[in-house]
């Protein structure tokens, strides 16, 4: 028998060897109860209506939105109170009305220009405070809500375009996100 021969057989019973008695190492290991005997529970976000809100225009006149004609230059707000369950160790949010609130009525050019005009410059007020924003209290709380609408007096080119448009409000909804 050759050398080159000797040597395969004597390699390959090395690794025969040396593939079966990888089977056999222990690894020592063990496991210790932490000690903790706590549970978590999750926090809440939710709204509901404290009081039936209220829409005036800039001269602070109560309106009937469903047969108000706005212009531009008008200023539309709608003010509530609503209970915010905000309960979390960490919880902040926002306050805003929802994607659907001001939709065109129809898909009629006057309609989709006024209902992209309004929806542009809407504007929230919490508790008096030109910001959106709360911080759970652990507890319910009553926020005031004021939703600012404005129809912008811009250019008369796009004013014309939103003349004779109309918004559906049939959505109209106060949003609590959490931030």
């Amino acid at each position: 028998m050759n050398k080159l021969a000797k040597s395969s057989i004597a390699v390959t019973a090395g690794i025969a060897l040396l593939m079966g008695g990888a089977g056999t190492l222990a690894y020592w290991n063990d496991t210790i109860d932490a000690g903790t005997t706590g549970s978590i529970s999750a926090g809440n976000l939710s709204l509901s209506n404290a009081t039936a809100g209220t829409w005036t225009d800039q001269n602070g006149t109560t309106i009937d939105i469903a047969t108000f004609r706005v212009v531009p230059g008008d200023v539309l707000t709608y003010k509530t109170t609503v209970d915010v369950a905000a309960i979390g160790d960490n919880l902040t949010g926002t306050i805003g009305i929802g994607t659907a609130s001001i939709a065109p009525a129809t898909a009629s050019a006057a309609d989709v220009e006024l209902a992209a005009l309004l929806t542009d410059s809407a504007s929230f007020n919490v508790n008096g405070f030109a910001v959106n924003t709360f911080t759970a209290t652990g507890t319910p709380q009553a926020v005031n809500v004021t939703v600012t609408i404005t129809w912008p007096s811009g250019t008369p080119a796009a004013d014309n375009l939103a003349k004779l448009g109309s918004v559906s409000l049939a959505d109209f909804a106060i949003t609590a996100t959490q931030a």
